[in-house]
């Protein structure tokens, strides 16, 4: 008999009721369609999974869009930085600069969706280990 694993995602996030763009939404669905895949593969069967949903309040925007898996960022689980196609200089619906734009230079990319690929390697990485 295969012994449970237990594994614990976070994903960080504002949610203002509208979008700013498409690549602050994205990071949601990607991981939701990268469990949902892990599942259907059967490499979830032995792993008791919990989901954090953090919703973040306007001001904390520079803490925005982080995975962490067991505490620990995909990013540093995966040994690589998240990189990102430069934004288009989206607007929010009162055609402010989005967030991104709004940023402290270096945690621009901080703010794009977090890839698949990313996810799912940090994911089976975790598992891996356990």
């Amino acid at each position: 008999m295969n012994e449970t694993t237990r594994l614990h995602i976070e994903w960080r996030h504002l949610d203002l009721g509208q979008s700013f763009c498409g690549h602050c939404s994205d990071t949601g669905i990607n991981l939701w369609e990268v469990i949902t895949t892990l599942g259907q593969e059967h490499l979830l069967d032995d792993v008791e999974l919990e989901l954090e949903n953090t919703i973040l309040p306007p001001e904390q925007f520079e803490e925005s869009n982080v995975v962490l898996i067991d505490g620990i960022p995909v990013e540093k689980i995966v040994g690589a930085e998240v990189t990102f196609p430069d934004c288009n200089g989206c607007q929010d619906l009162n055609g402010e600069l989005c967030h991104v734009q709004r940023a402290a230079p270096g945690r621009e990319n901080v703010f794009k969706a977090i890839p698949k690929a990313m996810l799912r390697a940090a994911i089976l990485k975790v598992l891996e280990r356990a």
